[in-house]
């Protein structure tokens, strides 16, 4: 069986689903390849999946795309930036 290109999780990443979620990711790399984590359609994130994706993100296979509001939100409170996080205009320009 051949892992998905791209992981798309919808509404709630929290500690309720993060042994699911973990799972995924895990299954998603394991041929080795690198993959993309969409997380556009995540509507509410908690500390243990922000641990599962920083971790992800750092094995170097797992690329963080499109995070939503919360997603951005809840990385910001920790002050994670993604190596993988996209900057584009909606972000504010102080300097």
């Amino acid at each position: 069986m051949s892992s998905p290109q791209m992981y798309l999780p919808t509404g709630d990443l929290t500690i309720a689903t993060v042994r699911e979620f973990k799972a995924a990711l895990v299954d998603m790399t394991s041929d080795g390849k690198s993959r993309t984590l969409d997380l556009a359609g995540v509507l509410r994130v908690d500390a243990a999946a922000l641990q599962v994706m920083i971790a992800a993100e750092r094995t170097g296979r797992i690329a963080l795309s499109s995070p939503s509001q919360p997603v951005m939100k809840a990385m910001e409170a920790i002050g994670f930036t993604p190596a993988s996080a996209p900057s584009d205009g909606d972000v504010n320009e102080d300097s």
